[in-house]
């Protein structure tokens, strides 16, 4: 793959890692010029069509979401029999580098970090996107602390409930929550309790949970607790031992909600402030509810949680190799207390255990038990309809926040499918109603900033902004909706238009062919544009203008650059003789003379012309020649005057012929 050109594209450079489907590879872009991170799925999942569509869902789900920290996705494709996506390259190194090399990290950075870390994730999920890997292999850190988050290969919409496929669980075992181990609903919470656990290594240097295998590991997210990490690290400050273990708690509901709150707890800890003490691990926590080598995103089956450690609860019942009892005249245990007393204890605890057995089996017989339907996104009214018909009762537990509109269920318990007897109550959360916040003033910011002031005030940019003229400074803030101070629900987008500078007159392009380059460009300079000069041979004048872009009458804006093609002075121009035949001696050196001939005449003796007429030149008439080449031209004259010659013709002659005789 080194050195290859993928997609004719992107020049492949070196390797920068290997993931659970796919391979990255630092790229060049020949097409924009610029390196790229050049994700290419395995060959060995090119053909399935399962890890193909979590391969484009990674691409659709980050290409949509546009902070500072997250990485962005410039492109995806095709090619080679595979699929790729170009994103962007970030100079620095994963988070899981800096953890190995540098744990336990001080309680600063790590705030530091996880409040980044945060601030991402608090964006996604208001986009409706919930990771589902957060894991240190998927946070890269530059030199000076800045973080992005990346590999939205596994996300989804906060909609889909899920990660399940056919008994299977995807993700990496290490981090993953105890819902997504047991193939539970997934929410934002379950990437808190996965960013948790990057917390709990970046302040221990160690991972909460250890295992021989992704299963084993899997099983104790969901049956056990973590040790304290001041236990490991006695410097860790205890609020933020108590921030780590309240995200790490076993139900969702019990640890942070949304990312909002779990920031708000960091930055008490920043200030110094108390933060409540974190839920204490119960046994009754497994029903909703280290480093290994392999930290890989994969596929593992379903952990179903034990039964409560049989170690932590002592037992009422005695062994049966256990030595008897003695009795109350044992000599061999004198002062021993009569056990008559404590054998009614058990047997009328027994007769009690037998009538609530008794009554629980006859109040919940087969036929009357239901499955509870689901009532999550319903409102509250719709919710006690569809409880109502399947034979229960509801009880609204509380609002929490929620993407969903206020007043609809964001949860329940049991959940749906579960089996309750008819009757039982069905416990539900609703979204609560958004507070609202005033909008602050971004005019006048980058669009950089105005995230960043946002973020502040629980809102979010739209990353979709405008440009247009103005006089600000290109690239600042002109006007934002809704406007500064009004009062709008919290995580509300707000709009911006972006300044693309100063608005610029219209200039018509004059004709500049056939000028001198010289001339051409005084006069751009005078219409406030500029002029860029090219050589090119051609057989006009050295230095003549003989071709320009934009053409003439073309409107552009001052400022621009005109560009002039001049006749290369190094190229002697060819001329065309100009046809002089019949003209006058003096009108024929006028027009020859005109164009750069020198012209040589001759006189040719021609009673047919007129004298002082040109009867013939030499080249001929069209005939192209060096500009200054000499023209001969040949002109009639009249011939010299004849001699009279006297011709005396002589006397005739008179022959007499004699008689002819006898």
């Amino acid at each position: 793959m080194i050195g290859r050109v993928f997609d004719d594209r992107y020049e492949v450079i070196r390797p920068l890692g290997t993931g659970g489907m796919a391979e990255v590879y630092l790229a060049h872009d020949r097409h924009l010029g610029r390196d790229v991170a050049l994700k290419v799925l395995s060959s060995r999942y090119a053909k399935d069509d399962q890890f193909i569509e979590r391969f484009r869902r990674e691409a659709s789900s980050a290409a949509g979401l546009s902070h500072p920290n997250i990485v962005q996705i410039y492109d995806r494709g095709e090619a080679e029999g595979t699929y790729y996506i170009a994103m962007e390259y970030l100079e620095g190194r994963s988070l899981k580098d800096l953890i190995v090399r540098y744990a336990p990290l001080s309680a600063q950075h790590v705030v530091s970090l996880s409040t980044q870390i945060l601030e991402a994730l608090r964006y996604a999920h208001r986009k409706d996107i919930v990771h589902r890997d957060i894991k240190p292999q998927n946070i890269i850190v530059d030199d000076e602390g800045r973080l992005k988050v990346t590999d939205f290969g596994i996300a989804r919409a906060g909609s889909a409930s899920t990660m399940t496929e056919a008994g299977s669980i995807l993700g990496t075992a290490q981090y993953l929550s105890p819902e997504q181990a047991r193939g539970g609903s997934v929410e934002a919470a379950s990437d808190l309790y996965s960013l948790g656990v990057v917390m709990y290594e970046m302040a221990t240097g160690v991972l909460p949970f250890k295992g021989d295998n992704a299963v084993t590991i899997a099983m104790k997210h969901v049956s056990e607790p973590p040790t304290p990490p001041r236990a490991l690290v006695p410097a860790i400050p205890e609020n933020l031992e108590r921030v780590i273990l309240r995200s790490l708690a076993k139900q969702h509901e019990k640890r942070y909600i949304t990312a909002q709150a779990f920031l708000e707890d960091l930055q008490r800890v920043q200030r110094g402030e108390t933060v409540a003490p974190a839920p204490a691990f119960a046994p009754s926590d497994l029903g909703d509810g280290g480093r290994s080598e392999d930290q890989a995103t994969q596929v593992m089956g379903r952990v179903v949680a034990p039964p409560p450690r049989t170690d932590t609860v002592r037992s009422s019942v005695r062994p049966s190799t256990a030595a008897p009892l003695p009795g109350p005249n044992d000599p061999a245990k004198p002062g021993s207390r009569a056990w008559w007393p404590w054998v009614l204890v058990v047997f009328f605890v027994l007769i009690l255990a037998g009538g609530v057995y008794a009554l629980v089996s006859s109040t919940n017989q087969p036929g009357d038990v239901a499955t509870v339907p689901r009532l999550v996104g319903l409102t509250q009214a719709d919710a006690e309809k569809e409880a109502q018909t399947a034979g229960f009762t509801l009880e609204v537990a509380g609002e929490e926040a929620s993407t969903l509109p206020a007043g609809q269920v964001t949860r329940q318990d049991p959940l749906e499918g579960d089996k309750l007897g008819k009757g039982g109550a069905i416990k539900v959360w609703l979204a609560a109603t958004a507070a609202t916040v005033k909008v602050p003033d971004l005019v006048g910011l980058t669009p950089v900033d105005a995230v960043v002031a946002l973020n502040g005030v629980d809102l979010a940019l739209n990353p979709t902004t405008t440009q247009e003229p103005s006089d600000k400074p290109v690239g600042t803030i002109v006007s934002q909706r809704p406007a500064a101070n009004e009062q709008v629900p919290s995580g509300t987008e707000i709009s911006v238009v972006v300044s693309s500078g100063p608005a610029s007159t219209q200039v018509k392009v004059p004709d500049l062919v056939k000028m001198d380059q010289d001339a051409a460009l005084a006069l751009l300079d005078s219409l406030k544009l500029k002029g860029s000069t090219q050589p090119r041979d051609s057989d006009r004048p050295a230095g003549e203008v003989v071709d320009q872009s934009p053409k003439a009458g073309v409107e552009v804006a001052e400022g621009s650059t005109v560009t002039i093609w001049a006749s290369n002075a190094s190229v002697t121009p060819k001329v065309k003789v100009d046809d002089v035949v019949g003209k006058t001696r003096a009108q024929a050196v006028v027009i020859l003379t005109a164009s750069g001939f020198k012209v040589v005449r001759e006189d040719r003796v021609d009673a047919a012309a007129a004298p002082g007429t040109v009867v013939e030149q030499s080249p001929a008439a069209g005939t192209s020649v060096n500009k200054g080449s000499t023209v001969t031209i040949y002109v009639a004259v009249a011939p010299p005057p004849s001699t009279t010659t006297t011709t005396t013709e002589p006397m005739p002659t008179t022959t007499t012929t004699p008689p002819a005789t006898g």
